[in-house]
């Protein structure tokens, strides 16, 4: 039997354990943050920005919440709370791999300023091939937009109502804003490219899901700025727009919904007011990402086996319409095996991180190893791409993944091969169609002017 005194005993060890793995954990992201920016010269297409902020504002921060008594994940009737334990290991666990990560991108950075490291020849950005693909991707964007999008006066088809719950139709609505990025990259930010951008960004709000596909686009349109004008860092009116749109992100999806049913203005604003006060103290369902890491970290020692990278298989069937294949493997089955009625994580549709699909696929070394391994090949990627210039098919191609970085840390790995490849598809076409020309196509084909590079840009101080 437990008595008060006992219960109150135990719950102090467990506070006081927390604050240590939170004062840890702070020290540590800020000694990575501090080495980080003196020895990897960092930017913000830097792989390591992104993932600074993800693990800042979904580790770090949560912590503090749940600090603070913020209730932890699955505490409702029937649930299995995430108790402070579990939260100290995923944050420490987080920490090592915060480590590696920062070890990987110092040595990419001393390596490839000493040996260059992943040389190959830089291919020339083609402007009629943006052209083509933006002359296919913009009206086939507008189409789907127009079939199973939700357009404010406008009513779909009958006979697309079969393909309305397709991840393609979902996917095309996008490739209007994809196409026109294209053409922004290659022309610049001319009014005649940001108006409709701006208005497929307005439509993709209204949606009221699949958030990501709007702001992977605006923080994609970020970077092409930075790069364009030779900058390593957006102005400070930039990062207070870029944070507004983050603001908005979380209750982005209720506002839609609202829009849709012809809300009140006033009741939309009061309810999103209350999720950005959420968002703040650290409590919204979207922020509790540390809770389903730790979540997925005792789920699979429960498990009692390991999946030994089965969870990539989905890659394999992920481009068959689930109309044409209704039994087709999902991207993210193993969390029904691991899943349990107190934790569905799978039947609520929840993320594992990066880190939590290492765990299930290869323990502790896994997570360690494979985040330096990870973290390495992206250091040097960046440093290849940023030795050549802004219209080459490496920048390009990296930007591409850097937009997409934020995602991949949220969701795992296996959203490098979903996001880049399938969700960006038109911008990834125009990548593989420079392969799929000659090189001597390629050499003969005139190609842009590179934007002037300001002095102490980035450009200017790789080698």
């Amino acid at each position: 039997m437990c008595y008060p005194a006992e219960r109150f005993l135990f719950a102090t060890r467990l506070f006081l354990s927390l604050f240590n793995t939170v004062a840890v954990d702070m020290t540590v992201w800020t000694l990575c943050a501090i080495a980080l920016l003196a020895f990897a010269r960092m930017s913000l297409t830097h792989p390591a920005t992104p993932y600074l902020l993800f693990h800042g504002w979904f580790i770090t921060g949560r912590s503090l919440a749940i600090l603070n008594g913020a209730p932890t994940l699955f505490s409702w009737p029937g649930g299995d709370p995430v108790s402070a334990g579990e939260i100290s290991r995923a944050v420490l666990l987080a920490d090592a791999a915060l480590i590696a990560m920062t070890c990987a991108w110092i040595l990419a950075e001393h390596r490839n300023a000493v040996d260059q490291e992943f040389q190959f020849e830089s291919i020339p950005l083609r402007r009629d091939i943006v052209q083509l693909v933006a002359a296919f991707a913009v009206p086939a964007g507008a189409i789907s937009l127009l079939l199973w999008a939700k357009v404010p006066g406008f009513d779909a088809p009958q006979f697309a109502a079969n393909w309305a719950g397709s991840n393609w139709a979902v996917v095309a609505q996008s490739w209007i804003g994809l196409g026109l990025l294209g053409l922004i990259y290659c022309d610049g930010f001319k009014l005649g490219l940001i108006a409709p951008f701006a208005a497929y960004l307005a439509l993709a709000a209204y949606q009221g899901s699949f958030r990501f596909r709007l702001l992977i686009p605006v923080f994609l349109l970020l970077q092409i700025y930075i790069d364009r004008y030779g900058k390593r860092w957006p102005s400070i009116k930039l990062c207070a727009a870029f944070a507004c749109c983050l603001a908005f992100f979380f209750p982005l999806k209720g506002i839609g919904q609202a829009l849709q049913a012809g809300t009140d203005p006033a009741a939309i604003w009061q309810n999103a007011e209350r999720e950005i006060s959420d968002v703040f103290r650290g409590t919204h369902p979207d922020e509790m990402i540390l809770d389903e890491l730790a979540s997925t970290l005792t789920l699979a020692d429960q498990h009692g086996k390991l999946f030994w990278g089965r969870t990539y298989s989905g890659i394999v069937t992920v481009a068959v319409p689930r109309q044409w294949w209704p039994q087709k493997p999902g991207l993210a089955d193993f969390e029904k095996e691991i899943s349990t009625a107190g934790r569905p994580i799978a039947a609520d549709g929840m993320v594992v991180t990066i880190l939590g699909e290492f765990y299930v696929n290869f323990w502790y070394p896994g997570v360690v190893l494979l985040s330096f391994v990870v973290a390495y090949l992206l250091g040097n990627f960046f440093y290849a791409a940023y030795r050549r210039s802004y219209f080459t098919v490496a920048r390009f191609a990296y930007l591409l993944i850097a937009c997409n970085l934020i995602q991949v840390y949220r969701d795992g790995l296996i959203s490098l091969f979903v996001f880049v490849v399938i969700n960006m598809m038109p911008l990834s076409a125009i990548v593989l169609l420079h392969f799929v020309f000659s090189p001597r196509t390629v050499r003969t084909t005139p190609i842009l002017q590179t934007p002037r590079v300001r002095r102490g840009s980035l450009e200017e101080s790789i080698p």
